[in-house]
């Protein structure tokens, strides 16, 4: 007899409980060849815990046809330099030093990036654009996107108003929509109306990188890791924190005059970010 609660098999539908067939559907399982342990070959929840989530092919599909068409069909250029992240590194350590207890969320190098960029986006509209049915469309709202890699590709949640946000609200609601992508659960209006793309490959040791495009935006940002170096200072060599930063720009919306000029302020913020409680 079928399982108490269970759906009964139609066509290729095994018979499912309620529970394990609500999960197949919001996760996109394949479960035709899954073994069900319930009563009467019943599939339960606990049985889907091995299954590969079917979405993998797609999501891995959609961004891979996403960096192709922006590759070929936008005219990119790369502007880079090093900056000194002392401050940066104090800045953060302060952030750190300031948490209410264990509950807070903390302030990573990412969110302080993210808003320094969104505040120099604020100064220079020109990046804060995307190239849209044949024209450049400035956009009034920041909305920062930050590449995020999941077991499926990489996605991209945006901090909508990134500009507006204090840091440790910028800290929780990036933490939101990371947690929420690697569980599968971001929502379409967290991935819309982006307007700049930072992607930050620091934590996994690499120095610099060249990104690309996240059309239809003008720009995205990408942030190697910081180290100590030997770099002269007032004619003497002295050893300081030097983080590379490589901006990768979509000709028809900035040339490279104007790309130089943002990126050297974003590195005067990162050297003098000021109170950004």
């Amino acid at each position: 007899p079928p399982a108490a609660g269970a759906t009964e098999a139609s066509g290729d539908r095994p018979l499912m409980s309620p529970r394990a067939r609500r999960l197949a559907a919001e996760h996109g399982l394949d479960v035709s060849r899954v073994s069900g342990s319930g009563p009467g070959g019943a599939l339960r929840a606990a049985d889907l815990a091995a299954v590969p989530e079917g979405a993998t092919d797609g999501i891995w599909r959609l961004m891979a046809e996403r960096v192709t068409a922006s590759w070929t069909t936008v005219p990119q250029f790369f502007v880079t330099r090093d900056v000194d992240a002392g401050a940066l590194i104090e800045l953060r350590e302060r952030f750190a030093a300031g948490r209410e207890g264990d509950t807070a969320v903390p302030v990573t190098y990412t969110d302080v990036l993210v808003l320094l960029v969104a505040r120099a986006l604020r100064r220079h509209p020109e990046l804060n654009a995307s190239w849209i049915e044949g024209g450049v469309r400035r956009h009034d709202a920041v909305n920062v996107g930050v590449a995020t890699a999941v077991e499926q590709g990489v996605v991209v949640p945006v901090i909508h108003g990134a500009d507006r946000l204090p840091v440790r609200d910028l800290a929780r609601r990036r933490q939101e929509l990371v947690e929420r992508a690697r569980i599968g659960r971001l929502r379409p209006a967290d991935l819309a109306d982006g307007t700049f793309t930072i992607s930050n490959l620091g934590t996994h040791d690499v120095q610099a990188f060249t990104a690309i495009v996240n059309a239809p935006q003008a720009a995205i940002l990408a942030v190697g890791r910081i180290s100590d170096r030997v770099v002269a200072r007032d004619g003497q060599p002295v050893v300081r924190p030097q983080m590379n930063l490589t901006l990768s720009c979509d000709h028809r919306v900035a040339d490279g005059a104007r790309a130089a000029v943002f990126l050297g302020d974003l590195a005067r913020l990162i050297e003098n970010p000021g109170d950004l409680a």
